[in-house]
């Protein structure tokens, strides 16, 4: 298996994930997208969303590419 097909699903529930408000978004791991699919729809994302400097963190910019926050770090 390359890693294009690695599905992204947290591997257990976890109080250090759950302590950073990551939360399952799908109740099957099958459900997940895969690494290859997140790569490409954070690819055709890219210059298409506009970021906004993050309400939490200093010198961070997000944007949201299908309902997940992704930070940029300047």
């Amino acid at each position: 298996m390359g890693d294009d097909e690695v599905k992204l699903a947290p591997l257990t529930e976890s109080p250090l994930l759950q302590r950073e408000g990551v939360k399952r978004r799908f109740e099957k791991d099958e459900d997940a997208p895969s690494m290859g699919e997140w790569r490409k729809a954070r690819t055709s994302a890219y210059g298409q969303t506009a970021l906004r400097k993050s309400d939490k963190e200093e010198r961070i910019e997000e944007e949201i590419v299908t309902g997940v926050v992704v930070k940029h770090y300047n």
